[in-house]
């Protein structure tokens, strides 16, 4: 479910991380990548289970005013809707989320505290009063209920955002990706189940993998093509972000026989517009145009496809 776009973007930020650190062995390096993608798994997993952490500290919370020395009539009938939201249960008891939360054992020793927080500031919300009040209770209430309690308030609280960026270094770039995964999972659901994204399979690996390799494998030769078309420029003076952006473009142009050139092209000086300077966009073309004009002449640009060389 990785898109070429992420994978792309968590190269680039590789590449960088290693030329700073090229003590770094390359096999050990891969490795590393390939854990920082199953990561992205791993970020996709724990959103959908705080939203069900959620829905039990409520339950836990309700049974406990129950329980005071004093309880008060909202206190022993409490509103449990929230509790019995079928979106949830259907997560829980239809999905294999706790498979694969047991497998990839997922906790931190401060998540009930981020819970307890974001439950108070639950009570506090206007969609959550809003659907508490609402006496229809079907399975797309239900599922519109949790659709708009993630979308416009819980992946906004600065609180739920720095939990993750604490955890990962990765993940303040990836959660605006992973939180639209997350999205896309509760619009899909329906009253029989729901259905999970699985995230890592061998097309992803193969790319990434190939797209990292051959870019720092073959990094002093893309730098010599670069440098033949920067001939006002040393090479020193280019943004580091534009070289490597420029480098990996090269990487699949010449050495990724099954990626389209329009897309590679297009990818590229989409990223510099990101991901490097304010005029890194038009440079980054500009060269990209005139290697890609030098090396078809050449017929240095072999495809395996039909069209995808155009």
């Amino acid at each position: 479910m990785l898109n070429r776009r992420h994978l792309r973007i968590r190269v680039l930020q590789f590449v960088y991380y290693w030329n700073k650190s090229k003590q770094i062995d390359l096999a050990v390096f891969e490795k590393e990548f390939l854990n920082s993608l199953a990561n992205l798994e791993t970020l996709y997993l724990l959103l959908l289970k705080y939203v069900l952490k959620l829905r039990d500290f409520s339950e836990n919370y309700f049974e406990g005013s129950m329980n005071k020395k004093l309880p008060s009539v909202n206190d022993l009938n409490p509103n449990k809707k929230f509790i019995n939201n079928l979106f949830l249960k259907n997560l829980r008891d239809k999905s294999d989320l706790n498979k694969r939360l047991d497998r990839f054992k997922l906790s931190f020793t401060d998540e009930n505290i981020m819970i307890k927080d974001i439950h108070f500031k639950m009570l506090e919300s206007e969609i959550y009063n809003d659907y508490m009040n609402n006496h229809n209770t079907t399975y797309e209430d239900d599922k519109k209920f949790i659709l708009n309690f993630f979308s416009k308030e819980l992946i906004e609280m600065e609180s739920f955002q720095e939990f993750f960026n604490k955890k990962d270094i990765f993940w303040e770039d990836d959660f605006p990706f992973i939180c639209n995964l997350v999205i896309k999972t509760i619009k899909e659901s329906n009253s029989n189940r729901v259905i999970l994204y699985d995230f890592f399979n061998n097309e992803v690996k193969e790319f990434s993998i190939n797209l990292l390799r051959n870019t720092i494998v073959n990094s002093d030769e893309f730098a010599k093509l670069i440098s033949s078309k920067t001939k006002n420029w040393d090479l020193k003076r280019v943004a580091q972000m534009d070289l490597i952006l420029m480098q990996m473009a090269l990487s699949e142009l010449l050495k990724m026989p099954n990626v389209p050139v329009k897309v590679t092209i297009n990818e590229y000086i989409e990223l510099a517009k990101y991901y490097s300077t304010a005029n890194s966009k038009n440079f980054v073309n500009g060269i990209l145009d005139s290697l890609l004009f030098e090396l078809m002449k050449e017929g240095s640009i072999k495809k395996t496809g039909r069209g995808l060389i155009e």
